[in-house]
């Protein structure tokens, strides 16, 4: 697209900006930083803005800033050595601890709570990025596998075997927390009941 300078701003504008609200929810998710997802969301802007003459196609503007923040993000990651990885083979399995987790909470009510408690959002943070983007524009941003396939530069495929993937990635890390957080409670209980029996 070419612009005068001033038509470029503008058209930017008109462009980029309805989009605002989706980028700095996805930077906050990311980073759980209010400081460093404004500051993500600024440079993904000004990038955005020195580079819009490489916008093709103006439909797909919400896929391309969210190409750039995602950018961002990975050289932050990269930049700072975090790589977060889980292992879903170590521990506790989903299927082998289904009787155990009875009376805990369902991992698939909890994502379908649209991942919005602090609990949740940890648990998320140990995702690799791969799985965490797809399951935070789809559950969090309500972005259809298309919207994502064309944000992330995936086949449609690919994108619902991530989403599957990282689901039940973080089905075993909830309920590795729920089994946690039951046996603490059972210490804490007994020792209570220790207690009250020297009163």
């Amino acid at each position: 697209m070419l612009f005068t300078r001033r038509g470029k701003a503008r058209r930017f504008r008109e462009l980029a900006v309805p989009h605002l609200t989706f980028l700095y929810n996805v930077a906050l998710k990311y980073t759980g930083s209010q400081f460093d997802a404004e500051d993500m969301v600024q440079e993904t802007f000004c990038i955005a803005l020195e580079k819009f003459d490489q916008l093709r196609d103006e439909n797909k503007c919400k896929a391309w800033l969210f190409s750039i923040l995602r950018s961002i993000y990975l050289r932050r990651l990269e930049k700072i050595g975090r790589n977060p990885i889980l292992d879903p083979q170590d521990g506790v399995s989903y299927g082998d601890s289904l009787g155990q987790a009875a009376t805990m909470i369902d991992p698939e009510t909890a994502l379908q709570q649209k991942l919005e408690s602090w609990h949740v959002q940890k648990l998320l943070d140990r995702l690799p990025e791969k799985y965490k983007s797809p399951i935070l524009l789809h559950y969090m941003e309500e972005m259809s596998y298309q919207e994502i396939s064309d944000a992330m530069d995936l086949p449609i495929g690919t994108v619902m075997s991530r989403l599957a993937r990282g689901r039940e990635m973080l089905k075993t890390l909830l309920l590795r927390a729920s089994l946690r957080e039951a046996s603490s409670q059972k210490v804490v209980d007994l020792n209570r009941t220790r207690e009250r029996g020297f009163d």
